[in-house]
């Protein structure tokens, strides 16, 4: 375990700055990119030909690559992710981190599962912090009618408000109301009122542990609950929170069982899920987007007054019963091995499994 924990802190830190068209994901990162922090970043742009990058940032252009003035490298994908991050960290082995900006009619989730589980590139960099920016004049247009907005709010980790100057008076409180019950998880911010280092430090110094523990704890203590319909799907479909603290044990593999299941059973209806869990003697931080799961990250110690783990989901169309009722499968655990009989599942572990995905309501999901 040790080796592999030395091996992820020698990956490139990889951000991801997503938005509507028109929100100012661009006009961001010229603000900051001059900073002697970015001076050996990649910035991966996509649709590259469709958006300016300042003329005066620019040193030279060779192909799809520009080196700008500051010591950044600067190049386009147009779909084929892996390919340009491969080819491109082959030019230079060693960047102090990547910043990604999608196009603003992208899904970030595909994204992130790319950094996240790509076999070629997963060794190289990690992912870590998804920030979009809202417009807050042009918001509910680009939420009730654009897919691709509403999932830019609900996975992000960070969120900036941009034209707060410029819209009506109460437009800015309308707004952030309406990101919380879509994201209970991320930060808000307001462009307009923090400082251009302030803005630096999001990308150089983000802290999800820090976020992660602050938001469960606000979460649980305001007991916030909700519904949310939105227009431009469904009228059945619904967004809600949904907090659950667990009291029994969790075992490693039932975690493992947990997440599992989860991911392929649930993950269609789960927007954001985010937890600090007691497995046996550790405290872990759990965190998916969508059908993006990460890896579970090692805290030094336990967080909160009581000793209940707790977890927070945002669903979709996932109701409150049909979760809570997998949660008894966290304290899962598998016999023995029989030094006689080699094989590592029993028949109580297969009767013990069958029940546990019957939680998930597996079987009728596969039938389908």
């Amino acid at each position: 375990m040790e080796s592999d924990g030395l091996k992820l802190s020698k990956k490139i830190p990889t951000s991801i700055i997503t938005g509507f068209l028109g929100s100012g994901k661009t006009t961001i990162l010229n603000d900051i990119i001059n900073y002697k922090e970015f001076k050996n970043t990649l910035l991966i742009i996509n649709e590259f030909g469709k958006i300016s990058i300042d003329h005066h940032l620019i040193k030279k252009k060779s192909d799809d690559k520009i080196v700008l003035n500051n010591g950044c490298l600067c190049c386009s994908f147009s779909g084929d992710l892996v390919k340009t991050l491969d080819d491109t960290l082959k030019l230079k082995k060693k960047f102090d981190r990547i910043i990604i900006e999608t196009s603003g009619l992208a899904d970030p989730i595909p994204i992130v599962q790319t950094i996240v589980s790509d076999q070629i590139i997963s060794e190289k960099i990690k992912f870590k912090s998804l920030i979009t920016v809202v417009d807050t004049v042009n918001f509910q247009n680009d939420l009730h009618n654009h897919l691709e907005n509403f999932k830019q709010i609900t996975s992000a980790d960070i969120i900036f408000l941009s034209k707060t100057d410029i819209s009506e008076n109460n437009k800015k409180k309308e707004v952030i109301k309406e990101l919380k019950k879509l994201n209970l998880h991320a930060e808000i911010l307001d462009k307009n009122l923090l400082k251009l280092h302030e803005i630096k430090k999001i990308f150089t110094d983000f802290n999800i542990k820090k976020l992660t523990i602050q938001k469960i704890d606000n979460t649980l203590k305001t007991k916030s609950n909700f519904l949310h319909k939105k227009n431009f799907v469904n009228e059945t479909k619904k967004v809600k929170s949904i907090s659950i603290n667990i009291k029994h044990n969790i075992t490693k593999d039932g975690l493992k069982l947990w997440l599992n299941a989860l991911a392929r059973f649930k993950s269609n209806n789960l927007l954001r899920m985010k937890g600090i869990i007691k497995v046996e003697k550790k405290v872990l931080l759990i965190n998916a987007v969508q059908k993006v799961f990460h890896e579970p990250i090692k805290l030094d110690k336990w967080p909160f007054d009581d000793k209940q783990s707790k977890i927070v989901f945002i669903t979709k169309n996932l109701d409150n019963v049909d979760l809570k009722k997998t949660i008894n499968v966290l304290n899962f655990k598998k016999e023995r091995k029989n030094k006689i009989n080699k094989l590592s599942f029993s028949q109580k572990d297969y009767s013990n499994f069958v029940n546990a995905m019957s939680k998930f309501d597996a079987l009728t999901t596969l039938d389908r």
